[in-house]
């Protein structure tokens, strides 16, 4: 029942406003474009008829125009006139300026004097030719017809003055280039104005959602309020979305994190209380007051990373920033990495050195670092590939040969409490933190944590840091 009464309220609301609806915006463009297009070509044709075009003459006007040539050859004979006589006539000179046109110019005669428009030369190229309406610039010719007279061989014209030429016409006489790029302007010109008004809010939709998908739940789609499209309803609706999406999410880490807070005071009272316990319990009872306190402090390292984790995502970390020797930091973390490695038989290679002063929170990149390098040693077969190099950037790559990462959850790795179902899965150990706090802990210097699967196995973790940012 919802969905009819949306429908019908979609289609009431097309009745009422059909102007706000993509629909209605695409049909009036083309048919914007189509007329711009010709009225472009309408008025150029006013402006730029150059040319002479032509077509046969057939019909009244054609026998016409012959018995119009007998009667002047009649009247020279038989009447004996001259043929200006004749042409001057008030019969002949009623009708529309006549003109006989002559092999020799000079003998070439006209009804009356032209105006100075009219060019009558331009007929020349048309005696040899079977009748025509002649069009050009500033009259149109009907002929020619031969007329044999004892004076010679003429050829007569009926010109209209005052006739502009059809539009079809003045389009026939505009020339080929200048019709191509009439039309090719007025119609990219118009389609360019409408894509870019069409394209312009998917765009925006485009990098809001890519900014979304990255974690910036800050990002909105720049969408006209007053947009009344599909378009602008779209775009307000994903605003809304994000609204509430970034309200969600912000209400789960203050959650997670007003949880992790809370639980921190009844974890320090039952560690107390385990410690009171071994005071006071004999012997043999020792073990299960020592598993107690081994899963309170795990309990409590968790509770910890929660919390830092969401005080980084939350950008509300405070940095303790000094300038201090990245190598030296890069040592002090190794010297527990070796350790680690050799204790589970395997081997942990380093490749280059960082001799460069970073201006940095050095606990914040020593855990970021440690973190990695232990989820490194964790997952490898046999050994352990520490990279440093330094260009446009600090790079550093740690890799491992272990069985790596199914491609689909590499970008989710770096995410809280996410873990595959396989080699990387609860049996080892993990909480699933220590990616997600060296991502922040990288990003909060305004570097980049980015993973890749290596060749031909094991995952790589690249870890960059700018130059521009060091002091």
């Amino acid at each position: 029942m919802s969905l009819s009464k949306g429908s019908n309220k979609t289609r009431f609301s097309w009745l009422k406003h059909p102007q706000h609806f993509l629909f209605f915006k695409i049909f009036v463009w083309f048919w914007l474009t189509v007329i711009g297009t010709i009225t472009a070509l309408v008025f150029l044709s006013n402006i730029a008829t150059n040319q002479v075009s032509y077509e046969n003459l057939h019909g009244p006007m054609q026998k016409n125009l012959q018995y119009t040539a007998k009667g002047i050859e009649r009247m020279v004979v038989k009447h004996n006139k001259s043929i200006a006589e004749i042409l001057t006539h008030p019969r002949l000179a009623k009708q529309k300026l006549l003109y006989l046109n002559s092999d020799q110019p000079d003998h070439s005669l006209s009804s009356r004097v032209p105006s100075s428009e009219i060019d009558l030369s331009l007929l020349n190229f048309t005696k040899n030719m079977p009748p025509q309406i002649i069009f050009t610039e500033y009259y149109q010719a009907f002929g020619p017809i031969k007329i044999n007279l004892p004076e010679g061989q003429f050829y007569l014209y009926e010109i209209d003055e005052n006739h502009q030429p059809p539009f079809f016409i003045r389009l026939k006489l505009m020339p080929i280039w200048l019709k191509v790029i009439i039309a090719l302007l007025a119609s990219l010109t118009l389609s360019f104005i409408f894509s870019r008004n069409l394209i312009a809010p998917i765009n925006h939709l485009k990098q809001a959602a890519i900014k979304l998908s990255d974690g910036d739940l800050t990002a909105r789609a720049e969408i006209d309020p007053n947009r009344q499209d599909e378009l602008g309803v779209l775009g307000r609706d994903f605003n809304s979305m994000a609204s509430q999406l970034e309200q969600l999410i912000s209400a789960q880490k203050r959650l997670l994190a007003d949880i992790s807070h809370e639980l921190r005071s009844p974890l320090t009272r039952l560690k107390m209380a385990t410690g009171l316990a071994q005071m006071q319990t004999p012997e043999e009872n020792q073990t299960y007051l020592l598993r107690i306190e081994k899963e309170a402090n795990q309990l409590d390292k968790m509770i910890a990373d929660v919390l830092q984790v969401s005080r980084l995502e939350a950008k509300s970390q405070a940095l303790s920033l000094h300038q201090q020797s990245l190598q030296i930091i890069i040592d002090h973390v190794l010297n527990d990495a070796q350790f680690e490695a050799k204790q589970t038989n395997k081997q942990l290679i380093i490749n280059g050195q960082l001799n460069v002063d970073i201006y940095c929170d050095e606990s914040l990149i020593a855990s970021a670092l440690e973190n990695v390098l232990r989820n490194a040693i964790k997952y490898a077969e046999q050994t352990i590939t520490l990279t440093l190099s330094l260009s446009d950037a600090i790079y550093i790559e740690i890799s491992d040969d272990g069985p790596g990462v199914e491609p689909q959850n590499l970008a989710k790795l770096c995410e809280p409490f996410f873990r595959q179902s396989d080699a990387r899965d609860r049996t080892s150990g993990g909480t699933g933190l220590g990616l997600a706090i060296a991502k922040n802990a990288i990003a909060a210097h305004s570097g980049s944590l980015t993973l890749h699967n290596k060749q031909p196995s094991g995952l790589c973790v690249r870890i960059a840091l700018p130059l521009d940012k060091q002091k």
